[in-house]
């Protein structure tokens, strides 16, 4: 499976969790808008650096700029160096280039080379940046416009977890499920590629948890679903597919409680006898409700923002300054020469 699964990882954040991913053996290709950035990658078997471009400072419109003049070659990167059908651009939605080039290329790569494309992509905590909100309710809007985007997967630094143990921990997550039809086989059921690819295929937010043998039951797996690294789910139940890899025999998960927790699914894939549970939810509602609280923290600081603007481009200085306005000139009294020298004699 990992030679059917590419990666596009775009900006910082993005190469972040793209050079793990590279460690683990996957084809990652990685774009960015700074050179200085992608000195960081020095192991990085791709890179490619977006002519022109200086970094983004957290503009989303300058990157897709640098896109639109790029994106010639950068087509033929992706497709000379990621031939994977089943593509995942990783990106950050608060920053600059990896939100404003993320949408965009997703879109792109769906319809100019036929790949089915998913996203990754990286929530702001509530301690950043007026702007890095901004950015993410924009990036997010873009996503959810495009009609055939795969599965996207949203990291939410607002977990207490640090930003380098999220990334860990979701590279970690997304190959034990990628790796589910190279893992021990049961009599009582597996979950195959073709599953694999159908899950990770379909529209939606994802999510995928793991759970210990031992720890495994039917309300802890919904726990870790809830309560995971991902952004939460929204109020609506909505859910297209359930594959779960269970670490016991077939009456060890509840799936009628599953779907009570996350709503009925459409189809289910199921796994027994593994050495510990893997669960993942694909087709879900985007995460509208976080959305929602990253807008109001946007837009509580408003007002400061604005007065903070005019306070700035005002200028109180309008008047120009005359010392002696009201000091009263003589009048300049005419007469003779002579009589003026007279005077002096």
């Amino acid at each position: 499976m990992k030679k059917e699964i590419g990666f596009v990882a775009i900006g910082q954040a993005g190469g972040n969790i793209g050079k793990l991913f590279e460690k683990l053996g996957y084809t990652v290709l990685y774009i960015n808008t700074s050179e200085e950035d992608l000195k960081t990658l020095p192991d990085a078997a791709h890179k490619y650096h977006l002519e022109g471009g200086d970094g983004c400072n957290k503009d989303r419109t300058k990157a897709k700029k640098l896109l639109a003049r790029n994106l010639e070659k950068v087509m033929k990167e992706i497709s000379g160096k990621v031939p994977q059908k089943l593509v995942f651009t990783i990106f950050s939605a608060g920053g600059g280039t990896g939100s404003g080039i993320g949408p965009a290329l997703t879109a792109v790569l769906q319809q100019e080379q036929d790949k089915m494309t998913g996203a990754i992509t990286i929530l702001p905590s509530e301690t950043e940046s007026v702007k890095a909100h901004v950015n993410a309710w924009d990036c997010v809007r873009e996503l959810a416009d495009i009609e055939e985007i795969g599965a996207s997967f949203f990291i939410d630094n607002n977990s207490d977890r640090g930003k380098m143990k999220l990334n860990d921990i979701f590279v970690r997550l997304l190959d034990d499920f990628i790796s589910i039809p190279e893992k021990k086989t049961s009599a009582l059921g597996n979950i195959d590629r073709a599953e694999i690819k159908e899950v990770l295929s379909t529209k939606g937010a994802a999510v995928i948890s793991r759970t210990s043998k031992q720890d495994t039951t039917t309300a802890r797996v919904i726990e870790h679903l809830r309560k995971g690294i991902f952004a939460e789910m929204d109020e609506m139940k909505a859910v297209k597919y359930i594959a779960i890899l269970a670490a016991g025999a077939q009456t060890t998960i509840n799936l009628q409680a599953l779907q009570a927790e996350f709503g009925t699914a459409y189809d289910i894939f199921q796994g027994f006898e593994a050495e510990q549970t893997i669960c993942c939810l694909s087709g879900l509602r985007f995460p509208f409700s976080r959305m929602e609280k990253i807008k109001k923290k946007a837009m509580e600081n408003q007002e400061d923002i604005v007065n903070s603007f005019q306070a700035v481009n005002a200028n109180p200085m309008s008047e120009g300054l005359d010392l002696f306005a009201k000091v009263k000139k003589p009048e300049k009294k005419k007469g003779s020469s002579r009589d003026l020298l007279q005077k002096f004699l």
